[in-house]
């Protein structure tokens, strides 16, 4: 799934990211940054990631994951 797009700006990107279910998921940064996770079935699992990323170009976002997987996304620069 396409979540959106992130434009050029600060060098620094906050990926705060919640998934809940069991299966592989996955954040994508395009180009060039893949973040895999493990969802638990029975657990919120809460994950945050800090990326300084100097100079960059538009980000597209892509979340990877089973139906099984609830999940929720949050980028903030």
């Amino acid at each position: 799934m396409i979540v959106g797009d992130i434009p050029p700006g600060k060098d620094e990107l906050w990926v705060l990211f919640n998934c809940r279910g069991e299966g592989k998921a996955e954040i994508i940064l395009e180009p060039g940054i893949n973040m895999p996770f493990t969802c638990l079935d029975d657990l919120i699992s809460p994950i945050m990631n800090r990326l300084d990323l100097g100079q960059r170009k538009t980000l597209t976002v892509r979340i990877q994951a089973p139906d099984s997987v609830e999940w929720a996304l949050r980028v903030t620069r």
